[in-house]
């Protein structure tokens, strides 16, 4: 959720940005391009992390039930 809110403060703030100054369609399409890809990668991320660490957690549970048996 926290993130959520982030990423719509971020949109919030890119389309207010073209209200107070004149620019044109391909300006916003190149910045909803670039907020999409950085989300993309983000998320990618975040994925790739909570899974290396849920391996690394579950490796040492493992070790530990089986040393205990």
């Amino acid at each position: 959720m926290f993130w959520g809110v982030l990423i719509a403060v971020l949109a919030v703030g890119v389309f207010g940005y073209t209200f107070f100054f004149d620019v044109d369609e391909g300006f916003l399409l190149a910045i909803y391009s670039d907020m999409g890809i950085g989300i993309g990668v983000g998320v990618a991320t975040g994925t790739v992390i909570f899974l290396l660490g849920a391996g690394v957690v579950s490796a040492m549970d493992y070790a530990r039930k089986r040393k205990a048996s």
